[in-house]
């Protein structure tokens, strides 16, 4: 999650005359402007157009509503967590609006410190938002926040075209052209692997396409009563197929991504052209052009990535939204829900996730041809957003730390199959539902 916030600069050429202007930390103020309402507000800190877009929709919001003063606050964000964690569940003061991680609201929207979103809110935001958006913010049926992204990192394939043309290659329509198209591509001297043909192992990488291809498979990771089982035998297949590609003498990839401790991911080693096809999201295509000097459509692309089973199912965490701290005094409250309702609208949504390079959470919004015209690399991902499931209420990142250990462990031999995920699924389900 964190190298994506760092490049979300996809969609700078759509985002024109924006100016940041931002605040310095501190709490937020209870002085008004005049007769008005000060708001002050929380977010990461991104150096490319994340909080540049804020700004100017702050901007506009605030040339429209002259009797509202909206402060940006931003943080770098490896202190940001911690610092929103602290504001509010120590209630000492902090911010009227928060940027959260959707995982992080797993924990806040169950303990009080967020402010329910009005009814006819709630009502709008999840008729018209995919599942998996908003999944963290609710508790007891009740909505504490606005999704402002599908977080995605599932169905989409970043493509060298060179290592793709060097093999004879094209994009892959089904998962046996992939594993056949990535051991051709693949480039080894001994047991060292030079060039990796399908390079699915980093933080994210391993547990998206695990659960993906259970669930493509008609199975699921989610017993019906949301625990974890991972014991089934599409759970197995997977797991078999997944380690047959990263060890062995097959690989089409290795371990790096999960053990070497490196901050190198597989889509930059493609932009190096030491990896041919990478599973991401959108967002990392910016640092292609703007950190490695290629040009895209030429050097790399970004495609449909086929399916493990016969059905384009996935599962997603809620991403990046916006949240209301509970408490606040009523004229404070009413003008922050009004500033996220104009955020929510159509316009506004749009503007934002192409200035971010994002997939909406509004299917109003990823429906829209408009979004694919001004976002193209949207193409392949938004005719398969019907097919996610909601990760799970859980805290995602001890997921995917219990999943890469297992998963490194068991390519490295030990373990048969049953023995690894029987353990694995014990090891979850402690660890998520304590």
């Amino acid at each position: 999650m964190k190298k994506r916030l760092l490049l979300i600069a996809l969609c700078a050429v759509f985002a024109v005359g924006m100016a940041v202007v931002m605040t310095g930390c501190g709490g937020s103020s209870d002085e008004g402007s005049g007769d008005g309402v000060s708001l002050t507000f929380w977010t990461h800190n991104d150096e490319n157009t994340w909080n540049e877009s804020y700004q100017n929709i702050v901007n506009a919001y605030m040339e429209e509503h002259p009797d509202v003063k909206i402060n940006i606050e931003a943080f770098p964000y490896d202190e940001y967590e911690s610092k929103v964690q602290t504001a509010l569940m120590s209630d000492e003061g902090g911010a009227d609006v928060y940027e959260l991680w959707g995982g992080w609201a797993v924990d806040f929207a169950p303990a009080g410190v967020l402010a329910a979103m009005p009814e006819d809110m709630q009502k709008e935001i999840m008729e018209d938002s995919y599942p998996c958006t908003y999944g963290s913010l609710v508790s007891d049926d009740v909505l504490y926040g606005l999704p402002l992204e599908f977080n995605i990192e599932c169905g989409g394939l970043v493509e060298n075209l060179k290592l793709m043309k060097d093999a004879g290659l094209e994009e892959p329509q089904t998962w046996d052209d992939l594993v056949a198209g990535a051991e051709k591509a693949t480039v080894k001297d001994g047991d060292k692997i030079s060039v990796k043909g399908f390079d699915f192992v980093n933080w994210d990488g391993v547990m998206y396409l695990w659960t993906s291809m259970i669930l493509s498979q008609g199975d699921n990771y989610l017993t019906e009563d949301g625990k974890i089982n991972v014991t089934s035998d599409a759970a197995k297949k997977a797991w078999e197929e997944l380690a047959g590609l990263a060890s062995g003498d097959k690989a089409v990839t290795n371990l790096s991504g999960l053990d070497d401790g490196s901050d190198i991911e597989g889509y930059q080693e493609l932009y190096t052209n030491e990896a041919m096809w990478v599973p991401r999201g959108p967002w990392c295509l910016a640092e292609g052009t703007n950190d490695f000097g290629l040009e895209y459509g030429k050097d790399y692309s970004y495609g449909a990535m086929p399916f493990y089973g016969s059905e384009k199912k996935f599962a997603a965490e809620t991403g990046w939204s916006l949240a209301v701290a509970n408490g606040l005094d009523e004229a404070k409250q009413q003008a922050a829900f009004d500033f996220l309702q104009y955020f929510h609208s159509d316009a506004v949504a749009m503007q934002h996730d192409v200035a971010c390079g994002l997939i909406p959470a509004q299917k109003s919004v990823a429906q829209d041809p408009a979004f694919v015209e001004k976002f193209p690399y949207a193409e392949p991902l938004v005719g398969i957003l019907d097919g996610a499931q909601y990760i799970g209420p859980f805290n995602t990142d001890v997921f995917k730390e219990k999943v890469n250990e297992a998963f490194s462990a068991y390519c490295k031999g030990g373990q048969s199959t049953d023995e690894c995920l029987a353990d694995l699924e014990k090891t979850l389900n402690k660890a998520l539902f304590k």
